[in-house]
């Protein structure tokens, strides 16, 4: 017969046995567990360390972003990236202002869609093994002028030497081709000057001879009144032409323009109250606009009314169908770089002689300050050149725009009275 008590003993060693199994298999997860939580604490730690670490990259990545941007859209030039299928990747601000297309519009689209006269020199860039080639196209701007720009490709390459796209620089040469222009003018006005100089005294030396003979003969034939007119043409026909080289020597002499103040407003009222010889006819309406205050220019008076009138009477015989005379003056600034003192702006006074008159073809106004050019009856061709001498002599500029029947515009530019540059 089992005895209760020992059955009771051995259930309970078993269930102390048990429990402490229990307790042990406890232990061991809690300690599972405390290592688990560690190792987790750790890895959150480490996730959050790589979490900053991330947002510093990618604060580093979008503020590299944001620098790269700002530099191309502050490029002078303009900027296109076309990827090998010939699609526009990217486009600066500039290429919008030259080309007049907005540079969004551009993204996702092909080269040979928006942008035609470009996609040549892509072609020919394939053609090229790879170096960099540059063309030079003319191309119509926003305004309806044109724009001269030379486009500059070169291929972009990935890491591993491939082609991935084409890089396009557009660079607006409108400006410096007119003052290559400006340049060439200025050489062969000197040269025609020097030429002019060098004729006309030869000339002059037989006229005189021609003149006292002229004269000598007039005595001899006094009483036979038709060979005495037939002698006064010849004198007038030389004191003509003595007239004309005395200009001519006008024109190849160097203005030496002296420094002093010149109210320039001043100046053209009394060109318009008839000095100089300007006559304005009634079927002709004047109209003035002046900037505030006294416009001082830093000029000769005497060489600057050689000019303005020269200026407004052809305006003025530009329109013998009546049509309005405009002056314009004010001041204007054009940026000047000086050693000594940095960048700075340089002042000027602008006067503007526009007219309404039959204009000019491009031809004509590309001909109209070399000496003997003229398109009237009568003239010697030499006003508008001794006019561009006496402004460059000033340190200044006069330049002139024209369409058939709309109308011809001068603008001159003399410096301030209240700037002092050298005149070297």
């Amino acid at each position: 017969m089992t005895n209760p008590d020992s059955n009771k003993s051995k259930e309970i060693q078993t269930l102390i046995q048990n429990m402490e199994a229990f307790n042990e298999v406890t232990a061991q997860l809690q300690n599972s567990y405390d290592e688990l939580q560690g190792r987790v604490k750790k890895l959150d730690l480490e996730l959050s360390d790589k979490n900053d670490e991330l947002e510093k990259n990618l604060a580093e990545k979008e503020r590299v972003k944001n620098y790269l941007n700002d530099i191309l859209e502050s490029q002078t030039n303009g900027v296109l990236v076309v990827d090998r299928t010939g699609n526009i990747t990217t486009c600066n601000k500039t290429t919008g202002t030259i080309t007049g297309i907005k540079p969004q519009s551009c993204l996702g689209k092909s080269l040979n869609k928006v942008f035609p006269l470009f996609e040549s020199v892509v072609a020919r860039l394939g053609k090229s093994r790879g170096e960099t080639i540059s063309q030079d196209k003319d191309i119509a701007n926003a305004n309806g002028g044109t724009l001269h720009i030379r486009i500059s490709a070169s291929p972009v390459w990935d890491n591993h030497g491939g082609q991935i796209g084409t890089i396009l620089i557009l660079q607006d040469m409108t400006e410096f081709r007119r003052m290559e222009e400006l340049a060439q003018r200025n050489q062969r006005l000197r040269e025609m000057g020097e030429m002019a100089a060098g004729i006309a005294h030869e000339i002059r030396n037989p006229l005189a001879s021609i003149e006292l003979f002229a004269s000598l003969l007039k005595k001899d034939l006094e009483g036979d009144s038709e060979k005495e007119d037939l002698v006064q043409h010849i004198r007038a026909g030389v004191q003509n032409m003595d007239r004309i080289i005395s200009t001519l020597l006008l024109f190849a002499k160097s203005a030496q323009p002296s420094r002093q103040q010149c109210d320039i407003n001043l100046l053209l009222t009394e060109c318009l109250e008839g000095i100089n010889n300007v006559l304005v006819p009634e079927n002709i309406n004047v109209i003035r606009k002046s900037g505030k205050g006294t416009l001082l220019a830093n000029g000769d008076r005497e060489l600057l009314r050689q000019v303005f009138p020269n200026l407004i009477n052809n305006a003025i015989q530009a329109m013998p169908e009546g049509g309005e005379l405009n002056l314009i003056t004010q001041k204007s600034s054009i940026p000047s770089t000086r050693a000594e003192n940095g960048s700075t702006a340089r002042q000027y006074i602008s006067v503007t002689v526009a007219d309404t008159g039959v204009g000019m073809s491009a031809d004509n106004l590309a001909k109209i300050f070399n000496p003997f050019f003229t398109t009237k009856d009568k003239g010697t061709g030499l006003g508008l050149a001794i006019s561009h001498n006496i402004i460059k002599a000033h340190q200044g500029s006069i330049d002139a725009v024209s369409e058939e029947g709309k109308g011809t515009s001068f603008t001159v530019k003399i410096p301030s009275w209240d700037e002092d540059f050298d005149e070297k």
